[in-house]
Formats: C-alpha cells, sequence, structure tokens
C-alpha cells in the first residue's frame, strides 16, 4: 500500500493511514483484555496499576501517573477501587502526608499468576497468525510507535 499524505489526497485516502487502521485495533485489543481481566475480577486499567507494582511496590500515586503516563485523577479513581477490593493498601507519607504510597497486599501478589495466565492467552490470541519475524518487526514498529506518541523518541 502506498502511504501518501498530500493535502489534496489526505481526506479520499484517510481509510488507508496508520491512525485510521489503529484505531479499531487498539479498541479491539482493549475490549479482549477488558474481558479477560473480568474474568478474574479485574478491570484493564487496574491491572497495569499492580503491574507497576509488580515492579516497584509502595510508589506513590502521583509515581504511579507519571510512570503510566495517566492523569492523577484516573490513577486516584484505580487505586480507590483496587483499595476496595483489597488488592492494594495507600497510607500517607509520614513526614509528608500530602504523598500518598500504594502497597500491594497478600490478596495484590497473589493474582500475580492469574492476571498472567489471562495475558499469556489474549498474547497468543493477538498474535496467532504471526510469523516469529513478524512479531519481531512488529515489537520493534511498535517501539517506534510508543516512542513518537510519548514523545520519549531516542536521538542518535
Amino acid at each position: 500500500m502506498k502511504y501518501n499524505l498530500l493535502a489534496n489526497d489526505f481526506m479520499s485516502n484517510i481509510e488507508n493511514t496508520i491512525t485510521y487502521l489503529l484505531t479499531p485495533v487498539s479498541n479491539a485489543y482493549w475490549a479482549n483484555l477488558e474481558k479477560a481481566m473480568n474474568e478474574i475480577n479485574l478491570h484493564s486499567g487496574q491491572v497495569f496499576v499492580l503491574i507497576s507494582l509488580w515492579k516497584q511496590d509502595g510508589q506513590s500515586q502521583i509515581e504511579l501517573s507519571k510512570n503510566l503516563n495517566l492523569a492523577p485523577p484516573t490513577v486516584n479513581k484505580m487505586v480507590k477501587s483496587l483499595v476496595e477490593s483489597s488488592f492494594v493498601r495507600s497510607q500517607r507519607g509520614k513526614t509528608d502526608t500530602r504523598i500518598v504510597r500504594v502497597f500491594l497486599t497478600d490478596k495484590g501478589n497473589e493474582i500475580k499468576s492469574l492476571i498472567e495466565e489471562q495475558w499469556l492467552k489474549l498474547e497468543i490470541q493477538t498474535l496467532l497468525n504471526f510469523t516469529e519475524t513478524e512479531k519481531l518487526i512488529l515489537f520493534q514498529l511498535f517501539g517506534k510507535l510508543k516512542e513518537n506518541l510519548t514523545g520519549n523518541v531516542a536521538t542518535a
């Protein structure tokens, strides 16, 4: 497919742009992730909070927000829900009570294997018809897309 975005051709070829093609793929992936996580009584966004805490427990909500590239109110809502479900606990800072740190509970640690199992099923489904070479190329391309879209582009 020829990728040409000249101004006069843009609107007639909008369906052949990466942005147009990526949207239904992203929506379908997110719907499948949500379905997989619902099977273990979680929401898709909550999983990313847990993953971040498995890497480094006791992060502040601001750190989680930065690490997940999400707005603080979004993280606050997810943490509140995870606290209510007993996956995490939150604790105000001892010296600075404005800081709220988030810690995994035993339940938050124990669900890791179930999340990994659901994640693996989704990974297999997502990459079902890909060759190993195509998977490697896809990982490289998505890495570049992520850099471009988050503004974290490596300079040479």
